[in-house]
């Protein structure tokens, strides 16, 4: 086998492999990242109230033990916030360099699609990857909205609904 048959097979198939990992690999990643977020929020949430109870009434003030649960409470939720957001823009990464190299290799195969240093590839490159990250956020609220609703089998949640109207 000479070079360019070896290159050639790597960007015609290898690269797609790749990007599709790299698709996935951001899905997955919504995934752990919201749940890492829960996390660090639940053991700021406990630190903070390990600490407000080791150190009650031990102090020059009252009020400093639930100034210390307040700022940790806040502390926590603003640190889970900030990963929430962190994974969704490292998840946006992720589409765009694997919507990169999937892309790629298209046009050996459908010979009528830009090639991704065109207007029109570059464009559809983004496109896929803005869309991606829109579909992946979008699939992921509409999980967690539709596990809300199925909380109470049956009677119960038809109950619930008629008592939250």
């Amino acid at each position: 086998m000479d070079l360019q048959t070896v290159e050639a097979l790597i960007r015609n198939y290898a690269t797609p492999i790749g990007g599709a990992a790299l698709i996935l690999s951001g899905i997955f990643l919504r995934l752990l990242g919201k749940g890492v977020a829960y996390l660090i929020l639940g053991v700021g949430i406990l630190a903070s109230l390990y600490l407000v109870l080791r150190g009650l009434g031990s102090g020059p003030n009252a009020w400093l033990p639930v100034a210390v649960l307040a700022a940790g409470i806040a502390a926590s939720v603003a640190l889970a916030l900030a990963l929430r957001a962190l994974a969704v823009a490292v998840e946006f990464g992720l589409f765009t360099a694997g919507w990169y190299l999937f892309l790629q290799a298209v046009p050996a195969f459908l010979p009528a699609f830009p090639v991704l240093s065109s207007v029109a590839g570059a464009s559809t490159w983004m496109g896929f990857s803005i869309v991606t990250t829109v579909a992946s956020e979008w699939g992921a609220r509409r999980r967690r909205l539709s596990r809300a609703r199925g909380m109470f089998p049956g009677d119960a949640s038809s109950a619930l609904r008629m008592v939250r109207r």
